[in-house]
């Protein structure tokens, strides 16, 4: 499922960044139209676009981007006010202006959890290797 998500997440990306963000903007600031975008967030968004496609149609590359998640869940699970303070001075050239509702918090937080929960999953599942190693003894 989690590979579906990512796959349309990364071809709207692609194709329409500025509606997918401004959507988000309007669901997550409180103000969003007293923000003001960097000039590289659009094509860095492109790019993310991008790179989901790629990391999630190859094997290995998947089992490491979900580890990599896990990461990154962890950190927005543990500290949710400083991974979006970090995200939103990247993002936005105004970042103090920017005020997110207070739902976004949790959110971030439940998101990070997921995250975690798919990377440790994946740290447990035997690989291939292991698995046909023991099917040929």
């Amino acid at each position: 499922m989690l590979r579906a998500i990512l796959t349309v997440f990364g071809i709207a990306e692609i194709l329409r960044p500025e509606v997918l963000i401004r959507a988000a903007e309007r669901l997550a600031l409180e103000n969003p139209d007293e923000c003001e975008l960097r000039p590289w967030t659009v094509p860095v968004a492109r790019a993310e676009g991008v790179a989901f496609l790629l990391l999630v149609r190859r094997g290995g590359s998947y089992s490491r981007f979900k580890k990599f998640l896990g990461i990154m869940g962890l950190l927005s699970l543990l500290y949710p006010r400083q991974y979006l303070r970090y995200a939103t001075k990247l993002a936005y050239t105004d970042a103090d202006a920017c005020h997110w509702r207070p739902w976004v918090y949790q959110a971030t937080r439940l998101v990070g959890l997921y995250y975690v929960v798919v990377a440790v999953k994946e740290l447990v599942r035997p690989s291939r290797t292991n698995v046909e190693d023991s099917q040929s003894t």
